[in-house]
Order: structure tokens, then C-alpha cells, then sequence
């Protein structure tokens, strides 16, 4: 199952907001206000949980400044990636979106897809409060 955020206009060049979509504690603020649990494990490891729904666990995994960070899911029930694709408008201004990519079952893409769509559109809208 592949899914696209919504695009997010941002008034900060694409280098700093890679700098700081590579920095862990920086997840914390863009993170949906439906979280029930958040955790930074190291500096690359964090574990967060929506509400009714079980904890996941993210690694950073590819980094290819300054246009795209790759989160992989590790120890879960699901194997996903989540890609922050950053793309240069001009030296003061970028645009921002995700794509998450999972090898999910039909039956599992019912349940999930709402809620991981609203999700995805909250963390791309949520990168803002890095400005």
C-alpha cells in the first residue's frame, strides 16, 4: 500500500529543514495531537503510538541531503517505510510531503488507511512548527 501526504509549503530553505528532520527530538513537534506515547530510544530510534493503536517503532534508514530521509518501521507487525521527500522552490522556501510504503494485507489496508492517511497529512502539515 503506498500513500502520499498532502503537499506542505514551507518558508525555510531545504537545507535546514533536512537538518532539522534529521535531528530525533524534532519528530516530538511535528508529531499529531492524537499521540499517546512518544519515546527517543537514541538518535535515531523513536517509538511513538497513536491512540488505540499499538506503540511503532521507527529508525532513521536512508538520508540524501537535502531531499529525502527515509524512516523504516523495525519490530513491528507491519513492515513500512515512511519517505520525507523535500523539494528546493527557491534559497528560502521548499516544499514538503511524505509517502508511506507498506506491505500490508487487504484486510489490514481497510482498517489502516483512513487513519494513516490522516496521519501522514498531519506530520507534512506539522513540519510548519520547524519554521
Amino acid at each position: 500500500m503506498k500513500l502520499n501526504s498532502n503537499s506542505t509549503h514551507l518558508n525555510i530553505s531545504d537545507t535546514t529543514l533536512f537538518e532539522k528532520l534529521c535531528v530525533i527530538e524534532n519528530f516530538k513537534l511535528i508529531m499529531p495531537e492524537n499521540i499517546s506515547k512518544f519515546e527517543i530510544l537514541d538518535q535515531s530510534t523513536l517509538i511513538f503510538s497513536l491512540k488505540g493503536m499499538p506503540p511503532i517503532k521507527l529508525i532513521f534508514g536512508e538520508k540524501h541531503s537535502p531531499s529525502l530521509i527515509t524512516l523504516n518501521s523495525s519490530e513491528s507487525k507491519i513492515n513500512f517505510s515512511l519517505s520525507a521527500h523535500i523539494k528546493k522552490i527557491d534559497e528560502n522556501s521548499c516544499e514538503f510531503s511524505l509517502e508511506f510504503n507498506g506491505d500490508l494485507n487487504p484486510m489490514i489496508q481497510m482498517m489502516v488507511k483512513t487513519p494513516l492517511q490522516s496521519f501522514i497529512n498531519d506530520l507534512s502539515k506539522n513540519t510548519s512548527k520547524l519554521t
